[in-house]
């Protein structure tokens, strides 16, 4: 049996319409504080929680719309409804024990489709003479597929079919202290309690408390304190059935001794035992997950016993599913240790009647998570209701190579998710390059929450069709590759076609001179000639208003290397930097007739290699710009673009906003205004 989904209306933070979120064996809730993530937990206790007063709907369970009085409100409704599938049919589980349970009360969409319930608790709010109100709710069983449901589609639901789906809810901060006592609801009571206790086990313990009893009783002090307190109580009481008070120093029947377990850590290197509230926090933290990962265990052997010892020696009932909701399972717990926790999860997750809910903050977390497992609070600004959102990528089976390249760098960049503006760009150049501009213009990336995310432009479309379903602002820089292979006009080709596919209507895309490019034409874009310049510019223009951006005329090291030639060779050492065949270094070459041809020859090979064997022969570049290629494939082919730009950084410290190339200050300006809006 699994959870399969969960729709909540007018809960808390959730509002008038519908939110459903669907849910796998582990799934990850991310998104920034007060978005809506312990509010989808906290309405699953409600219908399935352990104690009754984590089960009760109150006042401010029901949400007020923000252009809303409460004073103005004189009744509301909300609903939480679950769905349930069992997956145990499918594998001819004959040994399930959730079917019998819910059979009769099973739903099929139509024929050869899953079998599933519908599990749906409703409440209603109504002004009265009591100051918080009139509340009436239920939990019903909906017997109809269908979205319209009226009283005919509800049966009552007995609660012992609800205590069949318990919520083992972790709290953010974790107090493992409070889950050692055993009182009603906690870990360790169920576990205790649930223990077969034999009747030779029950009498012992009576024998030896009444044993240590009589031992304290023989102390002379204890004596004259046991008279004193009779004496004395005498005085202000005559009830014979009270009339004596008794000192007692142990417990005599098992359930008060139980009330008084502790756990102990040793060895130490003090003379006694460590206490649980004596840890560290992170120590308390782990300890706390470890208590769960006990109780499932003693579940599962519970399960999987056919009679046996194990089974004899507990009373405990598994349920049919058991959902752990784990709040920000990072709190208090170093870095290192994330991925063994997650593993542990994973694990739990995996058994046959488990299910596990994971809410986080942090990147180490989330990278751990499968992307189709996460799912993205946010609070919509229009109706400040909470929206949810999965993360979309490419069809695994059709785009394989897309999926795996879209994945992985999802969970190389998870701050993406936290990030309120996104910078797509190619790669480390961009990341570095980028990253100095906006702090040349003032602005602090980390205090902005931007997140520059290199992620190359082979498969931008889909990181655009991912962050538009996140709803999260975003800003791309590609390199325009001119004469390289599919540079140049293919790459303007591309980028109208997933423009339109996956951002902007095609009549919101305007062409040149109001002329619309028809069908024909655009298909015939990527073997337009490379030396229109000027047409190919116009085009850029048109797709920066649509916060697309191009590095020109090739990509982002070009251009700074066409802004900053001089000062990228004053970082290198006197015996660095391209040299002919004679050895003649290039930035010390004077030419004249006899090295004119070797030069020449350095530059069309250097061209060959910076446009690559299937590009162009440079014919679009001016003269200048193809003695460049000599330092671009020197500095960025062979020497390292990170390093390069880094060196420049480190050395020149006085560069400023307006002495680099224009197609970027164009785009980070973009960026600033973006930050504003």
């Amino acid at each position: 049996m699994k959870l399969t989904k969960i729709i909540i209306k007018n809960y808390r933070c959730f509002g008038p319409n519908p939110t459903t979120i669907e849910f796998d064996n582990l799934t990850g809730f991310i998104g920034h504080n007060s978005s809506g993530k312990t509010a989808a937990l906290t309405a699953l206790i409600k219908l399935f929680g352990e104690k009754a007063s984590e089960r009760i709907i109150e006042k401010s369970d029901f949400h007020i719309p923000e252009d809303s009085s409460p004073d103005n409100i004189d009744n509301h409704n909300l609903y939480i409804e679950t769905q349930f599938e069992f997956p145990e049919l499918e594998n001819n589980n004959n040994t399930s024990v959730s079917v019998p349970i819910y059979f009769n009360n099973m739903l099929v969409k139509a024929p050869g489709k899953k079998l599933y319930i519908r599990i749906r608790l409703e409440a209603s709010w109504e002004k009265s003479s009591n100051p918080e109100g009139s509340i009436d709710s239920n939990i019903y069983y909906i017997t109809s597929d269908s979205e319209d449901i009226n009283t005919d589609n509800k049966r009552n639901i007995k609660r012992y079919d609800l205590d069949q789906i318990k919520v083992i809810y972790v709290p953010a901060i974790r107090k493992p202290n409070e889950q050692l006592r055993n009182v009603s609801g906690t870990i360790i009571s169920r576990l205790l309690n649930g223990i077969n206790w034999s009747d030779i086990t029950k009498k012992e313990i009576e024998k030896i408390a009444t044993d240590t009893e009589n031992i304290f009783s023989k102390e002379q002090g204890v004596k004259i304190l046991q008279e004193a307190l009779i004496n004395k109580w005498g005085e202000y009481h005559k009830d014979f059935r009270y009339s004596v008070p008794k000192i007692n120093f142990n417990s005599s029947d098992l359930a008060t001794l139980l009330k008084k377990v502790d756990i102990t850590f040793s060895p130490t290197k003090i003379y006694r035992n460590y206490r649980i509230e004596e840890l560290g926090d992170g120590l308390r933290s782990l300890f706390y997950l470890s208590l769960v990962n006990t109780f499932l265990e003693i579940e599962e052997h519970i399960l999987l016993s056919d009679n046996d010892t194990k089974q004899n020696s507990f009373s405990l009932i598994p349920p049919a599913l058991t959902i752990v909701a784990i709040e920000e399972p990072e709190n208090h717990i170093s870095p290192h240790l994330l991925g063994r926790v997650i593993e542990n999860l994973n694990n739990i997750s995996k058994k046959e009647n488990t299910q596990v809910i994971i809410t986080s903050h942090s990147p180490s977390i989330i990278k751990r998570i499968e992307p189709t497992n996460i799912r993205f609070f946010r609070v919509n600004k229009e109706s400040s209701c909470t929206s949810i959102n999965s993360i979309s990528l490419p069809d695994s089976e059709k785009e394989t190579m897309q999926f795996k390249f879209i994945k992985e760098a999802v969970l190389s960049h998870p701050e993406l998710y936290f990030s309120k503006l996104i910078v797509l760009g190619e790669g480390e150049s961009e990341e570095i390059i980028i990253k100095k501009m906006i702090e040349l213009k003032g602005v602090s990336i980390d205090s902005s929450e931007i997140s520059i995310v290199p992620l190359g432009g082979k498969h931008v479309n889909h990181f655009w069709r991912l962050l538009n379903n996140l709803q999260i602002p975003y800003i791309t820089l590609l390199d325009l590759d001119r004469e390289r292979n599919g540079g140049g006009w293919g790459r303007i080709q591309y980028v109208r076609k997933q423009l339109i596919k996956y951002i902007r209507d095609e009549n919101s895309l305007p062409c040149i001179n109001g002329k619309k490019i028809n069908d024909s034409e655009f298909n015939k874009m990527h073997n337009w000639e490379s030396s229109e310049i000027q047409k190919m510019k116009t085009w850029i223009n048109l797709f920066e208003k649509n916060d697309v951006y191009f590095s020109s005329p090739l990509d982002i090291d070009f251009s700074m290397l066409k802004c900053f030639k001089n000062e990228y060779i004053s970082t290198l050492e006197k015996r660095e930097g391209p040299k002919l065949k004679n050895s003649i270094p290039i930035k010390e070459l004077k030419i004249n007739e006899t090295e004119e041809e070797a030069y020449q020859l350095r530059i069309n090979s250097d061209i060959r290699l910076t446009l690559k064997s299937e590009g162009g022969d440079g014919s679009t570049y001016t003269k200048e710009e193809k003695e460049l290629m000599i330092w671009y494939a020197y500095f960025f082919l062979s020497r390292g673009k990170p390093t390069t730009h880094l060196s420049l950084f480190s050395v020149k410290s006085d560069l400023n906003f307006e002495s680099f190339p224009k197609c970027l200050k164009n785009f980070v300006n973009r960026i600033i205004e973006k930050m504003g809006e």
